[in-house]
């Protein structure tokens, strides 16, 4: 990995910015963008929502990992993950191992903002409960943050910067990143 270009890892709950963050700092390395939510969805022809509806999230959380796996072999290219990729600890391992790990996060409010103002989020992304979204959201971010905090490299609240800025930081950045 010395002498390639790295892959850029983003990682964040949902609604952080990390598909559209992660294609704008695509074009600014000029390097390809992919999304291992899309290349499940491609690779399995259904959506995420579907296959957990029909199949689980173990199910899932599988298939995710397979995708991971995959990206290993690639170089010069950002890659923005699914939310929950940081659960699988060999995802975390892999993720280090493989790439420099940038954290898109917000604050619960606005990332509920952001899920409910999202339709075909909304229509495409499953819940975890049925209960209150602010308080699925909150559950999930309490023990998502410590596995984002542990492995993020490079950290940028989406919150106070636009998916433009924050793509021009992770690029500054990068040159202090050790690989």
């Amino acid at each position: 990995m010395k002498s390639m270009k790295p892959i850029i890892y983003l990682i964040g709950y949902r609604c952080t910015g990390k598909s559209t963050t992660g294609k704008l700092l695509a074009d600014l390395m000029e390097c390809p963008f992919l999304d291992t939510d899309r290349m499940i969805e491609e690779k399995y022809m259904t959506t995420i929502e579907e296959m957990v509806k029909q199949m689980g999230w173990d199910y899932f959380r599988n298939k995710e990992r397979k995708i991971l796996s995959e990206t290993g072999r690639l170089s010069n290219i950002v890659i923005a993950t699914g939310g929950g990729i940081v659960l699988d600890p060999e995802n975390r391992t892999f993720i280090h191992t493989h790439g420099i790990c940038a954290w898109l996060y917000a604050e619960t409010a606005i990332i509920v903002d952001r899920i409910l103002a999202d339709v075909q989020n909304l229509q495409s992304r499953p819940r975890f409960s049925n209960g209150s979204l602010f308080l699925e959201t909150q559950k999930m971010l309490d023990l998502r943050t410590p596995l984002y905090q542990e492995l993020g490299q490079i950290n940028i609240n989406t919150g106070c910067h636009s998916p433009r800025q924050a793509a021009s930081i992770i690029k500054r950045r990068l040159s202090h990143v050790r690989q």
